[in-house]
């Protein structure tokens, strides 16, 4: 039996509606679209962190250093990538190349790896490695860190991790709980190698079977030898080398702030040495952390302009021209023509609205007079009559030829008719000089 409250037919009705309605699944409430997942945080875990860092943990410190802070300027390294790839620049070295790049506005760790070709090759070619890398020293600098030493430890245990003519591996404490860490050096520390390393072999077998690690491949014509290849060494520019370590102690990277500031040059100077990431060099790329959105985007002056780029898939296209490929000269786009009261054709008056109390001349140079605004008279282009190719009539000297007097007149008249009474000329005679007169 139903409670009176629902006794009556529309009050069952109710009930029934709400009882048989349909629940909306948590899942569909918590799906996110696309652009909300980008905007969420983006921490990785333990096994994305050792997936993304496998191919690099085993660099020496100070080049491990110059990738995690450049990594975080995707579009410089692009540009440095494509920058040391022409022929002109391929072939500068030591003085002459730190030189070349003073003309060049990059952050000194991207202009520091411009001594290794192939590591701006590795960083340019996969972006979005290079992107993710990025993001996560920005937002979890001390888990990579960490995550680092994780992997070191692991190629040291498998045995091969040791000192040889290239590196020197140490083991030292480091911190207030005493923990040792694993350093790596240059066995000479003019001369820099680059260790390209098979991870499933370096590290012994791979612990997270769904996270495989990241693999670079050795060089056409290269080959491992026990798990690593080692190229040639680079003879690197003390003028921009050895101002960056990774302080293993305090999971962050230290810089010389000297150093530091010679080569950023005309850009603010840094007085601490604890490395900061630092939003001008960033040329406006999104960040995909929220946190750390907030905390660098307000001092990009170009993030609001480029909002939603998104370079994944493009292979640094995207990057490079966010505005799209316009030649000089190219008509601006809807969105890009310049508002009213901005750059003028010349001669053009401008509005009303332009016009401002200080741009009126005052009184004094004024001009007098107004020059006049009515048209000149235009020269006629009627052709003017053409002079007579006939000969000139002549001119008749004859009692006719000219008005005559009004005396001269009458004694003219007298003339010819005392002429013809005498029977000469006219035409009653008709004779001429010989007088025909009339004929009989």
């Amino acid at each position: 039996m139903l409670p009176r409250s629902i006794a009556s037919p529309v009050a069952l009705t109710a009930v029934l509606l709400l009882a048989f309605a349909p629940v909306p699944s948590a899942a569909q409430d918590a799906a996110p679209n696309q652009d909300t997942a980008l905007q969420q945080d983006t921490l990785l875990k333990k096994e994305e962190l050792d997936q993304l860092l496998a191919p690099i943990a085993l660099y020496p410190d100070d080049l491990l250093s110059m990738v995690l802070m450049a990594s975080t300027y995707p579009l410089e390294v692009v540009q440095a990538g494509r920058w040391i790839k022409e022929p002109a620049n391929a072939k500068l070295k030591g003085d002459d190349l730190t030189k070349a790049l003073e003309k060049k506005d990059w952050e000194p760790s991207v202009k520091s790896l411009t001594q290794f070709p192939e590591v701006l090759a590795f960083m340019s070619d996969d972006l979005e490695w290079t992107q993710k890398l990025g993001d996560a020293v920005l937002a979890q600098e001390a888990d990579v860190m960490d995550q680092i030493q994780f992997l070191r430890d692991k190629a040291d245990e498998a045995g091969n991790l040791k000192s040889n003519e290239q590196q020197k591996v140490t083991k030292k404490s480091s911190g207030s709980g005493g923990k040792e860490y694993i350093y790596i050096e240059p066995a000479s520390p003019e001369v820099v190698y680059v260790p390209v390393y098979e991870p499933r072999v370096v590290y012994g077998s791979w612990w997270y079977p769904a996270y495989p690690p990241y693999y670079w491949p050795p060089p056409a014509g290269g080959a491992f030898v026990s798990g690593f290849f080692w190229g040639a060494g680079v003879a690197v520019a003390g003028s921009i080398w050895g101002w960056g370590s990774c302080n293993w102690g305090k999971s962050n990277i230290n810089i010389n702030v000297n150093k530091y500031n010679k080569i950023n040059v005309n850009r603010p100077k840094v007085t601490s040495n604890k490395w900061k990431h630092n939003a001008y060099h960033r040329k406006g790329v999104k960040y995909r952390n929220d946190n750390v959105r907030k905390k660098y985007a307000k001092n990009d002056r170009r993030a609001g302009q480029r909002k939603r780029m998104d370079y994944r898939g493009h292979s640094g296209k995207q990057v490079l021209k966010p505005n799209g490929d316009r030649r000089p000269g190219a008509r601006p786009k809807p969105g890009e023509r310049p508002k009213a009261g901005g750059d003028k054709r010349p001669g053009s008056r401008p509005k009303t609205a332009d016009r401002r109390p200080a741009d009126r001349p005052k009184a004094s140079t004024r001009p007098k007079k107004r020059p006049s605004t009515t048209a000149k008279k235009r020269p006629s282009t009627k052709a003017k009559k053409r002079p007579s190719s006939g000969a000139k009539k002549r001119r008749n000297n004859n009692a006719f030829s000219k008005p005559q007097k009004r005396s001269s007149a009458r004694r003219h008249a007298s003339r010819v008719r005392s002429s013809m009474r005498r029977g000469g000329g006219g035409r009653r005679g008709g004779g001429g000089r010989r007088g025909g007169g009339r004929r009989r």
